[in-house]
């Protein structure tokens, strides 16, 4: 991508972005694909894919601090591809998420 440079985010930030899917999905897998910063918009882009699911998903922030807490929730596009998987009902952004059970593939370092 033009004017891009190669980025990486921690284990915990990437622990903390699976713990903000599964907070609203039923995930077994979340596979970490790329992390760029995009110099022309500041913003990073974050390309995981969930589940094998044949969609790449694209999640993007402004500083990569914003992933040191696992508060809030990821949604996944296009929705009718991941309906299946959704978990509907209340939540709470802030409630303990446990990924134990998740297989998590990382960004190469």
């Amino acid at each position: 991508m033009f004017g891009s440079k190669k980025e990486t985010l921690t284990k915990e930030q990437q622990d903390n972005v699976v713990k903000r899917i599964a907070r609203n999905y039923k995930v077994k897998k979340v596979e970490f694909l790329n992390l760029e910063k995009n110099n022309s918009t500041g913003y990073y882009n974050l390309v995981f894919k969930v589940n094998d699911k044949n969609s790449n998903n694209i999640v993007q922030f402004q500083k990569i601090e914003e992933l040191n807490t696992a508060k809030g929730i990821i949604a996944l596009d296009p929705i009718e591809e991941f309906s299946d998987i959704r978990k509907y009902g209340e939540f709470n952004n802030s409630e303990s998420v446990d990924i134990s059970e998740i297989t998590v593939i990382y960004l190469k370092e």
